[in-house]
């Protein structure tokens, strides 16, 4: 069909089938599984700073705006030094290298970029880059230039981790890989997954993470933020083994703040030898890892929050479990001060209320997972507290033993009950002989 006759037969046909017809024609037949997106409103709506970069583009979903331009300039200086290290006078290779991925790393994102071929891939080379050098001068000091700001100032790069680990503020893992694989040095702790872990290890808020999430393979991450929770929850997941299939109105939707699970008999300990998310209910002792409260950890859990949404209804949402699970158990002050005085919450923030409005923030707006990761334990302690011999002890530790002199007075009248039944069977004893 000529050129001439498909003009003069868009010129006879109706427009709006011709725009939708052209609008098919540019749609895939299978439909692309994006992994970098915008946060949805809902998740949006309690401080959407948190989802926001404060110093640092990465990806086109922030580039351009105000906030991150001053770093622009720094992306460019550690390209040079890069080069100069290398001994290279050109990025022409690199260039070449990601040109070939450029398609590809469109995909990854839900919305339409509005980017040509070259500004894409000076963006992706550009913050590509940047990140691999970052995490080289973190990891390996003798990287770093004596001038470089970011390590003179430890608050600078305390923002540039914050922004880095954002779900809107990303750039495909496999940019980073080849870019990587490309500059690597012969210096032994060059290594993507051990630098990165390194970058995680401070804001973790699990400390006792195993050493064995160092061997993650990362073909199939999707990218920074992605490789993290991979870290975080691998383990954890493959461990979760979900019950025999309840409908919605058997299944335990909630329990109760670590205070109300104290009166009814539950003792609450670290858990020293488990996954940080690996939860346990063992004969009425709730068993919890090791959790570390620093000024990221809301950011983390919202961004990680933000990125299981996009994960399909069959896939374990785990850090959003968790999340849930402590909402749940803190509902208030009170019940931080319980979870750090036996050593499961570790507070950086300083005031124990800080903790409980942060979970309080995270736990209003996230739906858990249909195949919820902690549903047995919630049946378990569900099932504890519903016998009664527990709510009978509740019941007497709450109206009878709430202050130490209540005890004091109870364990004085149980002895004087003694000594008067001593001095009864004496009495006994001595009439009869």
């Amino acid at each position: 069909m000529n050129t001439e006759y498909m003009i003069k037969m868009s010129e006879t046909r109706d427009h709006v089938a011709v725009r939708i017809d052209n609008i098919l024609l540019d749609l895939p037949s299978t439909p692309s599984k994006p992994s970098i997106f915008r946060v949805n409103d809902d998740l949006r709506r309690t401080n959407e700073n948190l989802y926001d970069p404060k110093v640092l583009a990465i990806g086109p979903l922030h580039h351009g705006k105000d906030q991150v331009c001053k770093m622009e300039q720094q992306k460019f200086r550690y390209l040079k030094l890069l080069l100069q290290r290398k001994n290279e006078f050109s990025v022409d290779k690199y260039v070449m290298a990601i040109r070939s991925f450029e398609e590809k790393a469109r995909k990854c994102y839900a919305e339409h970029i509005n980017f040509d071929q070259d500004e894409f891939v000076e963006m992706l080379i550009l913050d590509g880059f940047f990140i691999i050098e970052l995490l080289r001068k973190h990891g390996i000091e003798e990287f770093r230039d004596k001038d470089d700001t970011i390590f003179q100032y430890e608050q600078i790069l305390s923002r540039l981790r914050h922004d880095l680990f954002l779900v809107e503020n990303q750039i495909p893992l496999f940019i980073l890989d080849q870019l990587f694989s490309m500059t690597k040095t012969g210096n032994p702790d060059d290594n993507i997954d051990y630098l990165i872990h390194l970058f995680i290890d401070d804001i973790s808020p699990w400390p006792d993470i195993s050493e064995a999430t160092l061997k993650l393979p990362i073909k199939n991450i999707d990218h920074l933020l992605g490789l993290v929770h991979k870290i975080w929850c691998s383990s954890f997941a493959k461990m979760v083994s979900f019950g025999p299939d309840k409908t919605e109105e058997h299944k335990v939707l909630a329990v109760n703040s670590t205070n109300e699970l104290e009166e009814a008999g539950i003792k609450f300990e670290k858990d020293t030898k488990s996954n940080g998310l690996d939860i346990k209910f063992i004969n009425g002792v709730m068993k919890i890892p090791g959790l570390h409260i620093s000024d990221e950890s809301e950011t983390l859990f919202r961004n990680m929050i933000a990125y299981e949404h996009c994960f399909p209804d069959d896939h374990a949402k785990c850090i959003t479990d968790y999340a849930f699970f402590m909402h749940c158990l803190i509902n208030s002050s009170k019940d931080v001060e319980a979870l750090r005085r036996v050593g499961i919450i570790t507070n950086f923030l300083g005031d124990d209320g800080m903790v409980y409005h942060m979970f309080n923030r995270i736990g209003r707006y996230i739906p858990t997972s249909s195949d919820f990761c902690y549903q047995q334990v919630f049946e378990k302690v569900y099932r504890h507290c519903g016998q009664r011999r527990n709510r009978w002890m509740a019941n007497l530790r709450r109206n009878y033993f709430n202050t130490p002199w209540a005890f004091v007075s109870f364990f004085a009248a149980v002895m004087l009950l003694i000594f008067t039944l001593t001095q009864t069977v004496f009495s006994v004893l001595s009439y009869k002989k």
